[in-house]
């Protein structure tokens, strides 16, 4: 796209370059202006998911390409951003048995809340609905059966949800289950999702201790286990003694193709944590101007 300058009387003209929908190069603007570029990333904003302009294409799939799938997810605006434009950028549920073996999903799809069924009937759960699933003995929230599932049922059905994303472009890198220990996801571990790796390697280990406070979805889970611990400390090995730990949680909230997807709990989770890293690792005591619309309306969620 070509240049364009701005000229106010004798001021020095101040060179745009604009992308789709009136989006701008921020790299080339003064300081106090910087509005939808990440200065740590580098990445532009674009509501729905994040523009990587270095390499010219998006870093995550369109949430809506399921209704395009003639086309490929890193494409936009049916790729005719000239004479088109996208202002906006923009609950079916798996089931488990005692053991976490994966049992099948209800109508809608793998996605959204994680389900539990104690019964012993062969039941075809794609033929009914999550709500017509859960009006049946013996179908319970995960969340509902915390204290009875075993630490195996629980690391069967995080590796169960994390194998689904096999093959993910996540960023720059392709999810494998292959990068984790035992190709698994672990118990244990003292914090809500915990990893460890050797430098430089590409692989490590993750685990959970299911202690954390939102609620047990496909978008949650994967999200933590995928995005954060993965990519994040594994892959890019984003850490506290680095004081990069924040970047973890942006990368959670810029990858929007999960994100959009994880419920408000998790999303005022991930806020938090945000804010909490911003301030140990640079002093700053808010996050960053493009998360302060997302801190202010999901942070009291959590």
């Amino acid at each position: 796209m070509r240049n364009r300058s701005i000229h106010t009387g004798k001021t020095p003209p101040l060179a745009l370059r604009y992308q789709s929908t009136g989006h701008v190069e921020r790299s080339e603007i003064p300081h106090h202006s910087i509005g939808k570029r990440d200065r740590e990333t580098g990445l532009d904003y674009r509501l729905a998911r994040f523009y990587d302009s270095d390499v010219a294409r998006f870093l995550s799939g369109d949430p809506l390409t399921n209704k395009f799938p003639w086309q490929s997810p890193y494409t936009t605006m049916d790729n005719n951003p000239i004479n088109m434009i996208d202002p906006t950028g923009m609950a079916a549920e798996p089931v488990y048995d005692l053991e976490g073996n994966h049992l099948g999903n209800t109508a809608e799809g793998f996605t959204g809340e994680v389900l539990i069924y104690s019964g012993d009937k062969n039941v075809n759960f794609s033929l009914m609905t999550a709500e017509d699933a859960k009006k049946m003995d013996g179908v319970d929230r995960y969340d509902n059966l915390r204290s009875t599932l075993s630490n195996d049922a629980k690391s069967n059905i995080w590796t169960n949800i994390a194998s689904h994303f096999e093959g993910q472009q996540i960023y720059d890198l392709t999810f494998s289950m292959a990068n984790l220990e035992d190709g698994k996801i672990h118990y244990g571990g003292s914090g809500s999702w915990t990893s460890s790796w050797r430098l430089g390697e590409g692989k490590g280990k993750i685990s959970g201790s299911d202690k954390y406070g939102y609620e047990t979805t496909v978008e949650n889970v994967a999200s933590s286990i995928i995005v954060h611990e993965w990519y994040s400390h594994i892959m890019k090995e984003n850490r506290d003694n680095m004081k990069s730990h924040r970047l973890a949680y942006k990368n959670v909230i810029n990858y929007k193709a999960i994100w959009n997807n994880t419920t408000d709990t998790y999303k005022g989770f991930n806020m938090r944590a945000l804010r909490k890293y911003t301030q140990s690792e640079t002093g700053r005591t808010k996050v960053d101007p493009l998360y302060l619309n997302l801190f202010n309306k999901y942070h009291k969620k959590y």
